[in-house]
C-alpha cells in the first residue's frame, strides 16, 4: 500500500459550506440566485479570518420536499418543512445573467421516478470532477479496485442521465481499465464481451445485475466457464437476499460490492465484503464505509418528520437507528447542508476487517453507516428508480384519469430474481373527458418509467370490481401498496 497510505483531500471547510448555505436560496427564501464565483470567494475569505467553529446543528434541517417541494412554511426544525421544489425549478428555467446555478454546471437529474417533471440538480463543474478523482480515489484505498482490474460498465445513459459517464470516470480515476458497455448493449453482447474481453468486474444498477448474471445461467457451459468475474459492484438500487445467492450460485465466490450515491449527494460510500465482512442473506441493512473529510453524516429521530413531540432526542447516539442526514463537503456553490434522504441507518466505528486493508493514517477519518433502506412513508424503488406515495396519490387522483380504485403490487419475477411492479385499477364508465384505457396506459408507463428494458417487469391490471383487488384481514380496505418483495 506504500503508493497510496493516505488520500489526497481537497475539501472545503464546515465553516466555508455554512457561509455560502445562508447565502443560497436553498436554504434563505430572500435570496434570488446562487452566489457567483467572486462573491464565493470573498465568504471564503471572511470565514478564514474570522478562525470560528460553527455549529452544525444550528442549521435547520433540510427535508427532501424542501428541495423539491412547491409551497412556504416557517425555516424552523419543528416544522422541516420549508418546500423549494419551485426554487429548484425557477433556477433551471431562470435564463437571467445573473443566475449563477446555471453557470459551469454538472447537471443530473433526479425526481423522475416520482412522477411529473424531473428535475435538474446542478453542481459546479469542477466540483464534480474534483468529487468523481475523490471517489476513485476512496475506491483503491479500501482495495476494491487493485492494478489490473477490467470493468464493464452496463450503466444508463442518455436522457439526461449521467450514470455510465459517472461511474465510468471513477472506476478509471481508481487505476482500472474500463469497458463502456452502457444499457442498450444487448445483454448476449455484454456476456459474451466479458469472456471475450477477460474482464473481472461488472458494474451497473442492481437491475441490470441481475438480468446479466441471469442470462449467463441460460448459457451454455462452456460459454459459462469463460466468464470469470470475482467482483459484483451495483449501484442505485440494493441487492436482496435471493438477488445475492442467485448470483453467488451462477459465479461462485465472487465479491458483491456497492457504490452509494445520489443526484444531490453524488457519490459518496462503499460497501464491501473486505472491509465489513459478508453480508447476511437475510439481512434488511448494508454497511457502507463513508469518509468524515468528504461527508457529514447526523442520525435523527424520525420524529422529527411528522412534527410529533417525543422524549427522545433529535440527535441519536452512535449504533441507534434513525433517518440519515447529510452534509456534504465537497459541494460549495450550491450546498447540501443537513439533508434528509429519506434512508434510515446508523454509524458505527471501523471495525477490525476494514483497518486490516486500509492504511492506518485514515481509519480515524472513517465510519460505518449501516444503511436500513427507505423510509416507506415516502417512498418505495422499483428499477433503480424512487416513487414517492403522495405524487403517486396525486396522479391517481386527477379527474381525467378516472380511476375509481388503485392498488400497487411489488413483487417477484418468477422465472429470476427480478422486481415486478403491478398496477391495477377500478375506473368509471367512460365520459367526455375520461383518457380512455390506451391513453391512460400510456400516462402510466410514462409516470413509471416504463422502458423496452423493463417493460416486461411491469403489468397494468383493470378490473371490473374490488375483488381483484388485496383487501385488509380487518376491515376489508384496499390496501394501496403491497410489497411481495421485501
Amino acid at each position: 500500500m506504500a503508493d497510496f497510505r493516505t488520500m489526497t483531500m481537497e475539501c472545503y471547510s464546515l465553516a466555508e459550506v455554512l457561509a455560502v448555505a445562508k447565502t443560497h436560496p436553498f436554504y434563505n427564501p430572500a435570496i434570488a440566485y446562487p452566489a457567483d464565483t467572486e462573491t464565493i470567494r470573498s465568504l471564503r475569505k471572511a470565514v478564514t479570518a474570522q478562525k470560528e467553529n460553527p455549529e452544525l446543528q444550528e442549521q435547520p434541517l433540510l427535508e427532501k420536499k424542501t428541495l423539491y417541494g412547491n409551497a412556504g412554511r416557517p425555516f424552523t426544525i419543528a416544522r422541516l418543512i420549508y418546500f423549494r421544489y419551485k426554487a429548484i425549478e425557477r433556477l433551471t428555467h431562470d435564463v437571467d445573467p445573473r443566475n449563477a446555478y446555471r453557470q459551469s454546471s454538472y447537471v443530473s437529474i433526479t425526481g423522475g421516478g416520482s412522477g411529473g417533471v424531473p428535475m435538474m440538480f446542478a453542481v459546479d463543474v469542477h466540483e464534480n470532477r474534483r468529487q468523481r478523482s475523490q471517489m476513485g480515489e476512496f475506491l483503491k484505498l479500501c482495495g476494491v479496485i487493485q492494478p489490473g482490474d477490467w470493468v464493464l460498465s452496463t450503466h444508463l445513459a442518455g436522457g439526461f442521465y449521467r450514470s455510465l459517464d459517472l461511474m465510468t470516470e471513477i472506476m478509471e480515476n481508481a487505476g482500472a481499465t474500463v469497458l463502456s458497455a452502457g444499457s442498450y448493449m444487448p445483454v448476449a453482447d455484454v456476456a459474451k464481451s466479458l469472456a471475450d474481453y477477460h474482464v473481472n468486474i461488472l458494474t451497473g444498477d442492481g437491475s441490470q445485475v441481475v438480468q446479466t448474471v441471469y442470462h449467463i445461467s441460460l448459457m451454455a457451459q462452456e460459454d459459462r466457464d469463460r466468464v470469470r468475474l470475482d467482483k459484483i459492484i451495483y449501484t442505485s438500487e440494493p441487492l436482496t437476499g435471493p438477488q445475492r445467492a442467485f448470483i453467488k450460485t451462477i459465479l461462485g465466490e465472487v465479491k458483491i460490492i456497492s457504490v452509494l450515491g445520489s443526484a444531490e449527494a453524488g457519490p459518496w460510500a462503499i460497501s464491501s465484503p473486505d472491509l465489513t465482512g459478508e453480508q447476511s442473506l437475510t439481512s434488511n441493512s448494508t454497511d457502507f464505509v463513508i469518509d468524515t473529510r468528504n461527508m457529514l453524516v447526523e442520525i435523527v429521530s424520525p420524529s422529527v418528520i411528522v412534527g410529533a413531540s417525543s422524549p427522545d432526542p433529535i440527535l441519536l447516539s452512535q449504533g441507534e437507528e434513525g433517518l440519515i442526514v447529510q452534509t456534504s463537503l465537497q459541494r460549495l456553490r450550491n450546498p447540501l447542508v443537513r439533508y434528509i434522504t429519506g434512508d434510515i441507518g446508523s454509524i458505527h466505528p471501523l471495525p477490525d476487517a476494514a483497518c486490516a486493508v486500509i492504511p492506518e493514517a485514515d481509519w480515524g477519518h472513517l465510519r460505518v453507516l449501516r444503511m436500513h433502506g427507505r423510509d416507506h412513508r415516502f417512498s418505495f424503488k422499483w428499477y433503480a428508480c424512487y416513487f414517492e406515495f403522495d405524487r403517486i396519490d396525486a396522479f391517481m387522483q386527477a379527474e381525467d384519469c378516472g380511476i375509481l380504485q388503485w392498488q400497487i403490487l411489488l413483487g417477484r419475477l418468477e422465472s429470476s430474481p427480478q422486481a415486478t411492479l403491478e398496477i391495477r385499477l377500478l375506473r368509471s364508465p367512460p365520459r367526455d373527458g375520461i383518457l380512455s384505457d390506451d391513453a391512460l396506459i400510456k400516462r402510466l408507463e410514462a409516470f413509471f418509467l416504463v422502458f423496452p428494458e423493463n417493460e416486461h417487469l411491469f403489468r397494468i391490471v383493470f378490473l371490473d370490481g374490488l375483488g381483484g383487488f388485496e383487501r385488509s384481514a380487518t376491515a376489508g380496505k384496499v390496501i394501496k401498496f403491497v410489497n411481495r418483495w421485501n
